[in-house]
């Protein structure tokens, strides 16, 4: 009986730690259905003219026009190697276009699902709420410093 207990908190512990975080996921609107944000990694290369800046426990990345945002409570940082990497590098400048590409995607499924003749006039404010990013730095000859950051200015 005790193996049985136990087996079944090891089970509903792995279950509720693999789940997804709220802010994985969107919504065009109230009570509308959740979208998961895809995720776009960023290369933060000071050579190119990226700056990032430190106030207290933010750090700012300004990046191609694009500005992110690091917090030390909220989110977080991971390492990596770079001969590990299995996903694509995205420009900061092409993020925007990016986002706009998903969003009226995401749109026209939304507007076929509630068999609309005319489309829905959504009001965007910006785009940074689609993707969830993740700025790269490289840190030695093989490491990667991995953030998980907020899009908080985009050049909308």
């Amino acid at each position: 009986m005790k193996k049985i207990i136990c087996l079944l908190l090891f089970c509903i512990s792995f279950s509720t730690v693999g789940q997804s975080k709220e802010s994985d996921f969107f919504k065009f609107y109230k009570g509308g259905t959740k979208y998961m944000k895809p995720v776009k990694y960023v290369l933060f290369d000071t050579t190119s003219g990226d700056t990032k800046k430190e106030v207290a426990n933010k750090i700012y990345f300004y990046m191609g026009g694009e500005t992110f945002i690091f917090d030390v409570k909220i989110n977080k940082m991971d390492t990596c190697l770079l001969d590990k990497l299995k996903f694509t590098v995205d420009k900061s400048e092409d993020l925007q276009q990016k986002a706009y590409q998903f969003y009226k995607e995401k749109k026209q499924i939304e507007e076929r699902k509630m068999k609309l003749k005319n489309p829905i006039l959504y009001p965007v404010t910006d785009f940074s709420a689609y993707f969830k990013i993740y700025v790269l730095e490289k840190t030695h000859k093989n490491t990667l410093l991995k953030y998980e950051v907020d899009w908080i200015y985009s050049s909308f």
